[in-house]
């Protein structure tokens, strides 16, 4: 796999991604406290299970963050790599849609538009929530000065 270089940019965390890996933390450990003793009982198998699933969502949440490297967009997910050309960038505006995406925010969230359809291969738009969204929209129009920025 080839190895990005360039400026990263961590996917921003609010108060929903925060809530979803309570939810997923709790649905795990309330078992283990029933009157049945669903973990205790059963011995450890369920708690390896349990463990597993919240590694996985928090793994999950910590693999999306996105990197400008030249004139490429590289957005990671689940530590796959996805460039895309920052000249082929139409339009970003912020948007509370909750579109799947590789965003972990589910307020904070930028939607990029392409002028050319295929490079999603969809009319809907990308949806990331980088940390720093004034200093990331700063770097995509250093390197595409056409790009529409709409507040």
């Amino acid at each position: 796999m080839e190895k990005f270089g360039g400026t990263r940019y961590n996917s921003q965390w609010d108060g929903a991604t925060w809530f979803i890996l309570g939810l997923v933390a709790v649905c795990c450990v309330v078992p283990c406290f029933l009157d049945d003793g669903i973990c205790l009982d059963d011995g450890i198998w369920p708690t390896i299970i349990c463990i597993v699933m919240l590694a996985f969502v928090l793994v999950t949440f910590l693999s999306i963050y996105y990197w400008i490297d030249g004139d490429k967009l590289i957005v990671y997910s689940f530590f796959i790599p996805t460039a895309y050309p920052i000249d082929k960038i139409k339009e970003i505006k912020p948007t509370k849609s909750v579109l799947s995406a590789p965003a972990t925010s589910l307020s904070h969230r930028l939607a990029i538009t392409f002028t050319d359809r295929k490079i999603l291969k969809s009319y809907m738009p990308l949806i990331i929530s980088p940390v720093h969204q004034d200093e990331f929209i700063r770097h995509l129009l250093s390197i595409n000065p056409e790009i529409k920025h709409l507040a």
